[in-house]
């Protein structure tokens, strides 16, 4: 009798590390989640991985092994040698760290390195909104703005897997600084961190609105869903955060489509809600600035 065949997922994210067990049919057999303690730095969040990455394989069921392992990391990286470049929104010095290196060592298995968010363009051009187009651009909105390109039915990695960086799109030439280090990125306008920040700036400088009660007037309780519900209860200052936030996105998204004519956008991240008052600003800018 042949063995079955699984395959272990691991995503890095900036609060939590994922892993899953999959079967040759794309099934998620096993599901496993831990804090990823970025504070702690790079080695300590590896071995963390590693750890995790043993926990799952030994959950494959009986007469099934797990084969190898896919790395979704949030960050520039090189596919090639399997090494982290850099990373922008995870805290310590996450510049050239071998990744899938460690992780083959200590697991004997084959450990390939994709940045996130084009994991999740495979994803959405295999099973999802993208699923039968040929050109398609992704974009998944969080702590940062990630991106990927879909080209001739296949997503576009460009040189070592860095292709598609929609969120660093420049769209204010002397915006504010980006985590990149360049100023004006999409992502210095629309990610959670600066919508956030938006907002309490505006409850700081004394603006009417019902954001700081929402919170009990802890600023450290602010999240994106609050600004999100203060402004579908009519909040002025609400929405112009959101709308400001949106706007920005929304030009980025214009001069991706304008250079890559795609079937599709799709606009994902758990800091987009569809409907709200972010997702309209960002869609009507889109359609608005394109032809």
């Amino acid at each position: 009798m042949t063995a079955e065949n699984y395959y272990i997922g691991v995503d890095l994210g900036g609060t939590n590390l994922k892993f899953a067990l999959i079967d040759a049919a794309g099934t998620i057999v096993k599901r496993h989640t831990v804090p990823t303690e970025a504070h702690e730095g790079h080695d300590a969040v590896l071995a963390r991985m590693i750890d995790g990455t043993r926990q799952i394989a030994r959950a494959a069921p009986a007469g099934g092994t797990a084969t190898s392992i896919g790395v979704a990391v949030p960050g520039v990286i090189d596919m090639e040698t399997g090494v982290v470049k850099f990373l922008t929104n995870l805290p310590g010095h996450w510049i050239d760290v071998p990744v899938c290196g460690p992780m083959q060592e200590a697991t004997g298995l084959p450990a390939f390195l994709i940045n996130d968010v084009r994991a999740f363009t495979v994803g959405e051009l295999e099973l999802g909104a993208a699923k039968g187009a040929t050109t398609a651009i992704c974009y998944a909105v969080g702590t940062g703005i990630g991106g990927g390109v879909v080209a001739h039915g296949r997503v576009n990695f460009g040189l070592g897997g860095a292709g598609g960086e929609l969120g660093h799109m420049i769209v204010v030439a002397d915006g504010p600084r980006c985590g990149c280090g360049n100023r004006g990125c999409v992502e210095a306008f629309a990610t959670g961190p600066s919508i956030v920040a938006e907002a309490n700036r505006r409850i700081v400088q004394g603006f009417t609105t019902i954001l700081g009660d929402l919170v009990d007037q802890d600023l450290n309780k602010m999240t994106p869903a609050v600004v999100e519900r203060a402004a579908e209860e009519g909040d002025a200052v609400a929405i112009e955060v959101l709308e400001w936030a949106g706007f920005h996105l929304g030009l980025g998204v214009a001069s991706a489509i304008a250079a890559l004519a795609p079937e599709v956008v799709v606009i994902g991240g758990g800091n987009v809600k569809p409907g709200g008052v972010f997702w309209k600003a960002i869609e009507s800018t889109a359609r608005s600035h394109s032809h």
